[in-house]
């Protein structure tokens, strides 16, 4: 017959032990563990006849450690407070949400109202972002995320809320706008000479400036494209006067609020393309994880 690996007293006599030896007397731990003092006798004399040597000295000054108590009661406090350190951490991870998302998305959209998510989830919770290459999300929901955000026409997941409808519009910094106003004031096929601002990674079906035209009947024609590899670099290159980008609704708007970039034209193409914040399973048992979810369905309605 196989042996147990462990072979340690109970808990409760580890406990009752520790405490006993931490405050000097049987009925100062009796208080704290909010226990009667008998109960702390018998598990101190059935870890000792466990043990098989004495861990006390009882007189009647009191009760002492003796060398062997003294030896045993470090081990004790040292894998109490481990046990206690890792539980602890285990229950506030368990509370805690982890979002994974582009950088765009974090800067852009969960930024501007991260406190306002902070305090709609409760005091206690760390909510922590975790920023990738949209191709990376599934290795993300792997590694442990509790919600990804997801582009698709339909929604990709039974607890999964939209969070972006897919609008564009061209938007470009003041002076930009007025430095070419000509051309700016008529229609888009006749922008062929202004410069564009576009990205040069996968959109994974988000709209292009080829898409924007189309949409307008118009062909892009430009002469002057320069790209970019983040959206977040682009915006910032177009309020400094650069170049006509093509901005997404909930994406643009602190920009355009602040006066940074305006519209263009006073009319947004609708795309069937959406945005989605979409619980992963480990999220699924995360109460905090759905309160999430359910201010993520708010920022941009």
């Amino acid at each position: 017959m196989s042996q147990r690996r462990h072979r340690i007293p109970s808990s409760s006599a580890l406990v009752a032990f520790e405490c006993v030896a931490r405050l000097g007397g049987v009925g100062r731990a009796a208080e704290e563990l909010n226990t009667s003092q008998s109960a702390i006798s018998r598990h101190l004399k059935h870890l000792e006849d466990d043990l098989g040597v004495r861990l006390f000295e009882r007189s009647g000054r009191g009760i002492t450690l003796t060398p062997a108590g003294n030896s045993y009661f470090l081990a004790a406090r040292s894998a109490l407070e481990t046990l206690t350190s890792a539980g602890h951490s285990l229950r506030l991870a368990s509370r805690d949400v982890t979002i994974a998302c582009t950088h765009e998305v974090s800067h852009l959209l969960l930024m501007p109202v991260f406190g306002d998510l902070r305090r709609a989830i409760g005091k206690g919770v760390h909510v922590r972002i975790t920023t990738c290459e949209y191709d990376a999300i599934p290795a993300m929901i792997h590694a442990g995320a509790d919600i990804v955000f997801q582009y698709s026409e339909s929604a990709p997941h039974r607890r999964s809320v939209t969070v972006v409808d897919e609008s564009i519009t061209p938007v470009a910094a003041p002076s930009f706008i007025e430095a070419h106003a000509g051309a700016l004031r008529g229609a888009p096929s006749g922008w062929d000479g202004v410069p564009l601002l576009a990205l040069t990674k996968n959109n994974f079906g988000w709209a292009t400036w080829e898409d924007w035209f189309s949409a307008t009947g118009a062909s892009a024609r430009s002469s002057h494209v320069e790209t970019y590899d983040n959206y977040v670099y682009l915006l910032e290159a177009a309020a400094a006067g650069t170049g006509l980008a093509l901005g997404w609704k909930g994406f643009v708007d602190r920009y355009v609020a602040s006066g940074t970039l305006e519209q263009v034209c006073d009319y947004w193409v609708e795309r069937r393309s959406r945005l989605h914040a979409c619980l992963t399973k480990k999220g699924e048992s995360n109460e905090n994880a759905a309160k999430c979810l359910a201010f993520l369905a708010t920022i941009c309605a």
